[in-house]
């Protein structure tokens, strides 16, 4: 009987994992409850695999990798994770783990891994004891590391490229390709479910795949059991296209526990039919994909109820002034013009884009007197007027995520030599999505009409904008607004 050692902070996958296990029948199991405990244990007794969760505390799983390898160097390490800790699995395996599982479990990915994982430990052993005549286990276990070192390299990568999409849309557009390099094969489809058919969407290399009826197909029977499905050579092709010249696997997409579609692989490259190791490195990269998907999926809904959410405040606040009706929107829109021009990071653009709007919020804590008074300020009026990005500041702050924003909205009444509100900060110390909104906001003031004066053409204004390039605003950021088409044409010339 094997030793198995789980090492889990959380009781319920302690537990769990142990019953799938012990339901082997060819283990004994103990467990730990964090990672000293777990170290302790392996001090005292000899373990034939290790079940670690990566993030406990006292120790954590790739601690206790670690220094578990200076008193038995070469008792397996299988990682326990979530799937959106996919990434720091992959590290593990870079540090020294055999293999990773998911949560939530299934009997039978127990079941294999545990067998692969012994299968290994075991050519070690005999490694060990060979006396020099180890050469064929030597050619196998080199061939193994080789394959899971390329597999590891395969899903670090394709997992960051999946991760730097954050449109769902993009993400489904790129998927086909993207499997396509994973699995080795010339044709991978991307199938979605309308209206009872099977649509082809997305395909990478020949697309043989066409529009077929769910209801008694074999993607009715995968629907029905969210599991992915083998046809071998000879088989009949599921598309009526007679039978297969090559073996054809697919896997469903879920959506919020729904399937919503399928990816189609066929004719790998390499001519070998799909095995063990790659249908579950293709179904680990797909778990990965479908959790982006539903997290991509609530940040928006998050988001365009946020938006709406302040986007009201902000209409709230310019129905107190009809001619600053717009202004936070043209504000938006020009800043992302500069932005595009800089080539600010996709977080500055959605901060923009998001802060932009949000930028004048502080106005609804100053009185009506003074925000729609068509004269002249006094000196303590304008003091007023100078606590909104303070006020708008400490409105946003309760929603803890947007950091970004909150440097915008405090900051974009800063002056580029240090003598604007509400810090004093200068130059570079400003943030750079603040200073690009201090020349878009100046801008839209500038060319919008007032009760107390007409708008200025849009020469004057970019005059003035050229003029106090480097005292009021960043020349560098000043020049690329000159570039975009606003600073070229005008922004109610564009529209």
């Amino acid at each position: 009987m094997q030793r198995v050692l789980i090492v889990d902070d959380e009781e319920v996958v302690r537990d769990v994992l142990s019953r799938m296990v012990k339901a082997l029948g060819t283990a004994e199991v103990e467990t730990a409850s964090d990672g000293q405990e777990g170290l302790e244990k392996i001090r005292n007794g000899s373990y034939d695999m290790v079940f670690t969760d990566l993030r406990m505390p006292k120790l954590s799983g790739f601690e206790l990798m670690r220094e578990a390898r200076t008193i038995s160097p070469t008792v397996p390490f299988v990682v326990v994770t979530a799937v959106s800790h996919l990434d720091a699995a992959i590290n593990a395996l870079r540090d020294g783990a055999s293999d990773f599982i998911t949560k939530p479990f299934k009997f039978d990915d127990i079941k294999k891994v545990i067998e692969r994982v012994t299968r290994e430990y075991r050519l070690l052993k005999s490694l060990n004891g060979s006396n020099g005549r180890g050469e064929e286990a030597v050619k196998i276990l080199t061939s193994e590391v080789f394959r899971k070192l390329q597999e590891i390299n395969s899903l670090f990568s394709l997992a960051t490229e999946i991760d730097e999409l954050k449109d769902n849309r993009k993400i489904l557009k790129s998927l086909p390709s993207i499997i396509a390099k994973l699995m080795k094969a010339n044709t991978v489809v991307l199938l979605t479910i309308e209206d009872d058919h099977v649509v082809p969407q997305v395909y990478f290399g020949k697309n043989t795949a066409k529009e077929v009826l769910l209801k008694g197909s074999v993607f009715e029977k995968i629907t029905r059991s969210d599991r992915h499905h083998l046809i071998e050579i000879g088989e009949n092709d599921p598309f009526g296209n007679g039978r297969l010249m090559a073996d054809m696997l697919i896997v469903p997409l879920s959506l919020h526990g729904e399937v919503f579609g399928f990816i189609l692989i066929t004719d790998k490259v390499d001519g070998y039919r799909f095995n063990e190791n790659s249908i579950n490195l293709v179904l680990t990269f797909l778990h990965k994909v479908s959790l982006t998907l539903e997290n991509n999926a609530l940040y928006d809904l998050t988001y365009s109820n946020l938006m709406n959410t302040l986007k009201s405040l902000i209409l709230t606040i310019e129905a107190r002034d009809l001619y600053t009706r717009q202004h936070s929107e043209n504000v938006t829109h020009i800043s992302l013009q500069i932005a595009d021009v800089i080539g600010c990071t996709q977080e500055e653009m959605d901060a923009l884009r998001f802060g932009g709007y949000l930028h004048d919020i502080g106005k609804i804590g100053v009185k009506d007197i003074i925000l729609l008074k068509p004269g002249r300020l006094s000196p303590e009026e304008y003091e007023e007027i100078k606590k909104h990005p303070v006020i708008g500041d400490n409105i946003v702050q309760p929603l803890g995520s947007l950091s970004l924003e909150r440097l915008l909205i405090r900051h974009h009444h800063e002056r580029y030599d240090g003598r604007g509100y509400p810090d004093g900060l200068d130059g570079e110390r400003i943030p750079r999505i603040a200073r690009i909104l201090a020349i878009a906001d100046t801008y839209d003031s500038m060319t919008t009409t007032r009760p107390y004066r007409k708008g200025l053409s849009h020469q004057v204004a970019v005059d003035e904008i050229k003029r106090c390039s480097g005292t009021q605003f960043d020349p560098e950021i000043a020049r690329a607004f000159f570039t975009t088409p606003t600073g070229k044409r005008g922004l109610r010339d564009e529209d």
